[in-house]
């Protein structure tokens, strides 16, 4: 699997837990809690598996590093205000769909523009590189030091609500 084909099929699960999330009503704060984690758990993989091993390896074929790493620092923002929002406040479903629609944005922007500038790379590296980032995925989803980091950062964030 190539790395394009490898971060899109994450994208894919980064935006169905999106909708998902989306999708609930105020009654359902045990959902809204989980499907809150397993997003914050997911993207924190991503951002990491992105920044490690895709972005540098297209530093020389895409000039839209730096839009990228801008929108991941709105993203991570975004997740701060969302974890921060109790999952029965008013405001929990607004939030969540503009984390949404600024995830679906990031995503959208990389698919389109920054995955074709990739293919500059060749298949052979692509196929490499895919590995590599479904083997980093891997780890890091059964790493308990990212389980920590969550964690950490969920209560934290939560700490620090408004």
């Amino acid at each position: 699997m190539k790395a394009d084909e490898v971060l899109i099929a994450h994208h894919d699960v980064l935006r169905g837990l999106l909708r998902d999330l989306a999708g609930t009503t105020d009654a359902q704060t045990d959902l809204r809690e989980r499907l809150r984690d397993d997003f914050l758990r997911e993207i924190e993989i991503h951002a990491q598996i992105e920044d490690e091993l895709f972005y540098p390896a297209v530093v020389d074929v895409s000039p839209l590093l730096s839009v990228a790493h801008a929108e991941h620092r709105q993203i991570d923002d975004q997740v701060a205000t969302v974890m921060r929002t109790p999952v029965d406040h008013p405001d929990f479903l607004a939030e969540v769909r503009m984390l949404e629609s600024t995830v679906r944005h990031h995503t959208m922007e990389e698919e389109q523009r920054m995955f074709p500038q990739s293919r500059a790379l060749g298949d052979a590296r692509l196929e490499e590189l895919g590995d590599r980032l479904r083997e980093r995925q891997r780890e890091l989803a059964a790493s308990g030091g990212m389980r920590l980091i969550i964690r950490l950062k969920r209560a934290i964030l939560r700490l620090t609500r408004a």
